[in-house]
């Protein structure tokens, strides 16, 4: 081997490339524009691809780095996640950690005040075969809030009503307790001299 040959091959076990070309589908590739060379299908490095499986293929535009065994465009791996010029980072703060994705949503930690953000979503499903368990002292909902199923609570309820005030359709059942409203005890009050319904005549009006 030549001295030229060898140089070539030395200065094509790294390179710097843009994505030119995303094939999602089986088997997922990318072609890379580097220099002059446009390569044929290579693969990109997941973050994991074993027992534990990630899915964020690369997109066009992005800036990546070839590795190539043997000085071998061919037999290249690209490793994607380098910021360019053309394409900046999605913040420049030291205390943040961002995702940004192509339809504005993101998720941000800023881990100097410890809130984090998810905005932009549309819809969120978290789905669970056996419970869900937030534990935090205060937590709000603005919107509307549905429950498909039992509503059960454990320490008393209380709220305001809104603009339609409150309703209940369907039986209501109180079981236990004393039921009031607005000082009075219902399942226990008296009228004084009114007389039960059973007791009622024509001559006691």
């Amino acid at each position: 081997m030549d001295t030229a040959e060898l140089a070539r091959l030395i200065e094509n076990l790294l390179r710097l490339g843009v994505v030119t070309d995303v094939q999602p589908g089986k088997p997922p590739r990318v072609r890379v524009q580097t220099g002059g060379i446009t390569t044929t299908w290579l693969p990109w490095a997941e973050r994991r691809a074993g027992r534990t499986r990630t899915w964020n293929p690369p997109t066009k535009g992005e800036q990546v780095l070839l590795l190539c065994p043997s000085g071998d465009i061919a037999n290249g791996i690209v490793l994607t996640g380098i910021p360019s010029d053309t394409i900046d980072v999605p913040s420049h703060s030291s205390d943040e950690t961002v995702t940004l994705y192509p339809d504005g949503a993101q998720t941000i930690y800023d881990h100097a005040s410890g809130k984090l953000s998810v905005t932009g979503v549309k819809t969120v499903l978290v789905e669970a075969a056996e419970e869900v368990l937030f534990k935090c002292p205060h937590s709000i909902f603005e919107g509307k809030l549905t429950v498909k199923q039992l509503l059960t609570y454990g320490n008393g309820i209380s709220g305001t009503a809104g603009d339609n005030g409150n309703s209940i359709s369907g039986d209501f059942t109180h079981k236990d307790g004393k039921l009031s409203s607005n000082g009075v005890v219902l399942d226990d009050h008296d009228h004084g001299a009114v007389k039960r319904g059973d007791d009622w005549t024509e001559g006691t009006r």
